[in-house]
């Protein structure tokens, strides 16, 4: 999200003050700044952008039915005054976004615009989709405007570089509005808007739960309470809840509150779920378009792992400032993670597998793979628009948020990793009940974190003078994959009725490594979808630190730092000692290994710790 100033334009269409109209449109016509994201490219191009107004979608639309669409009412986050270059405009389309049947040249202010079309559109049975184009440049990027906190299906379709129409399904609601002649205005009163904007939510089925709810008020007469209706898969009869709001909600404005909800009966990892107002302050409403959005539904309420996957190579000379803000982002974070290294994408090296090979489909298609790239449970998070994320800025922060993101994401299966006497590998766990009919894989293999970047030559870590100055010193090449216990893109799971599998992998021929610090082993469930990316996210993942003879050890959560160098070797003129942890993963020190509690591990508890990869017992 990129916040701006919220400031209305400085004029208007002259055209459009001389027309008696009304607005309608599914985002506030005041939104807060915090509420808003731009959208564009940060780069040299064409960016359209459009709302769908269905009146097959909408019974509002309907009971307008040859009323006309005089313009278009769009916010522009800066001023794009390139009507002479034919640049800057807004437009319309009629049956679907590619079908462009008005295009109206304009100069935009910053925030608010009011074009009016010189021929208006009548509204009939077709789709209208409405909105604005301009040309985005690096100085001024990211020209459109979407309101964040809720995504309304079909109102926010993005074509960058005008190469193809795309619905972006997490970054809001784009502040477009239709002017339509003011008739309109008496079919808009006592209507309003609903949608639950708790993404992704886990929810028990038939049951009430905690959500967020979005609401927007069409008409200009305050709403102070509503009757909601709302009908979860599986149900036939809607359940229905009165909710009275802390403050009235004015017209044509919107907000968000938390309030309890109720489920349907249906299992589903998308569970579609609909809500419309049928009370509009005590009285019967008017009809508007129901909310839709999705839940996942299940008894199994599974803890989520957040697995990262880095796709990098030695010759990417922007990999290691990625790696090192990642890095500071992952030592911050204090619950469990995967972290994987791809050395694929763009360019293969030294360290390339096929496994690393068998993901790069997650691009979607070969003329988009680059490095440096990361992606969070191969999932399209909140607020992006593809499964693989370029560098961004250079902080831990955008990763840090991306990592949260990813760990509240639900989780749909439970993993276990042991390793026998002999050095075989199983792996077992449990899948949700809506899923055990899927086709879904399990990816497991040996990683090895703490290799030299001395010894395994890396480009980017010298010449950069904006670089961090201990770049050289933290970079460290991590997660690289060393053996495949599973085929490259996965075995098939064979999964029980109760949702149970089990999979064992004999001992591997002596594993060759790049003589690191650490050695893993990770499982990933997950689906395969090469036809559409977004049904790719993992269910799941897990690991089990293993030291050199394979014998497992439990429980430690990854720790990046200490697997940047061996102990005992120099750095900054001291010698490291190794961090201790507890058997749960948590560190609590070491002599040059800070904790966020400070704690000495000299006065360590009596108990069972680890510390260089090694149980230690302390007495007293």
């Amino acid at each position: 999200m990129k916040p701006f100033l919220c400031t209305l334009a400085a004029c208007l269409s002259l055209a459009a003050t001389l027309v008696a109209q009304v607005p309608y449109s599914y985002a506030p016509a005041t939104p807060a700044p915090e509420e808003l994201s731009g959208l564009g490219g940060n780069k040299n191009q064409f960016v359209q952008g459009l709302a769908c107004f269905d009146p097959a979608a909408d019974p509002a639309l309907a009971r307008m039915k040859g009323l006309k669409i005089l313009g278009v009412r769009c916010y522009m986050r800066a001023a794009y005054a390139q009507a002479r270059q034919k640049r800057s405009a807004v437009l319309a389309s009629l049956g679907k976004p590619s079908e462009i049947v008005r295009t109206t040249y304009t100069d935009f202010a910053q925030g608010w615009n009011d074009v009016l079309f010189e021929e208006p559109i009548v509204i009939g049975d077709e789709a209208i989709y409405l909105g604005a184009q301009a040309y985005e440049t690096i100085g001024t990027p990211h020209p459109l405007v979407a309101y964040a906190p809720a995504t309304v299906p079909h109102s926010c379709i993005i074509n960058q570089g005008k190469k193809s129409w795309e619905e972006y399904t997490d970054r809001g609601t784009l502040l477009i509005a239709a002017l339509i002649e003011d008739a309109a205005a008496p079919m808009m009163e006592n209507t309003a808007y609903v949608q639950n904007t708790t993404h992704p939510q886990t929810v028990a089925p038939a049951a009430d739960f905690e959500g967020g709810l979005y609401i927007h008020n069409f008409g200009s007469t305050p709403l102070n309470s509503f009757e909601i209706a709302m009908l979860g898969q599986g149900d036939e009869v809607p359940a229905t809840r009165t909710i009275t709001l802390p403050q009235p909600l004015g017209g044509r404005e919107s907000t968000v509150i938390t309030t309890l909800l109720h489920s349907g009966t249906a299992e589903g990892t998308a569970a579609t779920w609909q809500a419309t107002v049928s009370k509009f302050n005590g009285e019967a409403a008017q009809g508007g378009r129901p909310g839709l959005s999705t839940l996942y539904v299940t008894f199994d309420n599974f803890i989520r792992t957040p697995l990262i996957e880095e796709f990098t190579s030695q010759p990417c000379i922007n990999c290691p400032q990625m790696a090192y803000f990642l890095e500071k982002a992952l030592a911050d974070y204090d619950q469990p993670y995967v972290y994987l290294a791809h050395h694929s994408g763009f360019a293969d090296d030294v360290f390339t597998c096929d496994a690393d090979r068998a993901i790069t489909y997650v691009f979607g298609g070969y003329e988009n793979e680059y490095n440096p790239a990361i992606m969070y449970n191969r999932a399209v998070l909140e607020g992006e628009s593809t499964i693989v994320q370029g560098i961004r800025d250079m902080s831990p922060a955008p990763y840090t948020e991306a990592l949260v993101k990813a760990a509240a994401m639900p989780a749909m299966a439970s993993i276990g990793i042991s390793v026998g006497d002999d050095g075989s590998v199983s792996v077992s766990g449990r899948v949700a009940r809506d899923l055990r009919e899927s086709s879904l894989f399990l990816s497991c293999a040996l990683v090895e974190d703490g290799i030299s970047a001395v010894t395994y030559k890396q480009k980017g870590l010298t010449g950069d003078p904006d670089a961090p100055a201990d770049l050289q010193d933290v970079f460290r090449h991590n997660g690289v994959i060393l053996h495949s216990y599973s085929a490259a893109a996965g075995d098939l799971l064979d999964i029980n009725d109760e949702g149970l599998f089990e999979v064992s992998y004999p001992a591997p021929a002596e594993v060759k490594g790049f003589d690191g610090t650490r050695r893993r082993i990770v499982a990933i469930v997950h689906p395969t979808d090469k036809g559409n990316l977004r049904n790719n996210t993992a269910l799941n993942a897990a690991q089990l630190i293993v030291d050199d003879d394979a014998t497992a050890i439990k429980g430690i959560i990854s720790d990046s730092h200490d697997a940047k160098r061996p102990s005992g070797t120099a750095h900054d003129g001291k010698t490291d000692a190794p961090c201790t942890y507890d058997l749960s993963g948590r560190k609590i020190g070491g002599a040059n290994c800070t904790t966020a509690s400070g704690a000495n591990p000299r006065s360590l508890k009596p108990g069972i710790y680890i510390r260089g990869r090694q149980k230690i017992a302390i007495a007293r």
